[in-house]
């Protein structure tokens, strides 16, 4: 009899295991089969290019040089340590811990900030495209700025108005080949965005910066 209940406690015991390991297993599954994208952006002007790295793993193929993206980036879910740092050293530039979630799409840009230290700011991404139409959204990261960035179309519709350091504005939908204009608030200097930038059924990022106090930068980033 004690023979007999010592297996039936071994087989209840067998057979915890396997569940607990069928379910620590669907869990690594998940969180691999999980989409989570990562663009990444340096907007500092005369930067080294930066190599960039989750949870002291490389992530970027290539050094990240100033103005430049590295899209499409693919990682698992949950909590990461980000490290941009000079390519090619041990030299950190700057570090920021995220949190990323299943079918997301995260922008991850490394800015300077006004008191001159480096940050790395994090913007959700929304990949939907709308057909027929352009869609974009605006980042100001210029801290050589004294004021809010302005756009409108040529038209003088206001898509953006007084977009403030760091800030993201919402996404909009635009006709394809409209031509934007940009100003510094307060400013009489105009910078214009080509029409042949934005074409139906793509998604943009569009983030400023400048080399002035008066006259705004732009760099395009396709994101779908």
């Amino acid at each position: 009899m004690k023979t007999k209940t010592n297996n039936f406690i071994k087989g209840i015991a067998l057979a915890g295991a396997l569940v607990l390991s069928i379910s620590s297993c669907k869990k690594d599954d998940d969180n691999f089969s999980s989409t989570v994208s990562l663009t990444l952006v340096n907007t500092v002007d005369g930067s080294a290019a930066q190599d960039v790295y989750l949870n002291d793993s490389k992530a970027s193929t290539s050094a990240v040089a100033y103005g430049s993206t590295a899209t499409n980036l693919n990682t698992t879910t949950g909590s990461k340590t980000v490290a941009f740092k000079n390519t090619g050293t041990s030299n950190t530039t700057a570090t920021a811990n995220v949190n990323v979630s299943a079918n997301t799409s995260t922008s991850l840009y490394l800015v300077k900030q006004a008191n001159g230290n480096y940050a790395i700011n994090t913007y959700a991404n929304d990949n939907t495209a709308v057909s027929g139409k352009a869609k974009v959204r605006f980042i100001n990261v210029a801290p050589l700025l004294s004021s809010t960035v302005n756009v409108t179309t040529s038209t003088g519709v206001a898509l953006i108005s007084a977009l403030t350091f760091t800030t993201a504005s919402a996404y909009q939908t635009v006709d394809a080949n409209t031509t934007l204009n940009v100003n510094m608030t307060g400013s009489l200097e105009v910078t214009t965005i080509a029409g042949s930038e934005l074409q139906a059924g793509k998604i943009y990022t569009i983030w400023f910066d400048s080399a002035t106090t008066t006259k705004v930068k732009y760099h395009v980033v396709v994101q779908n």
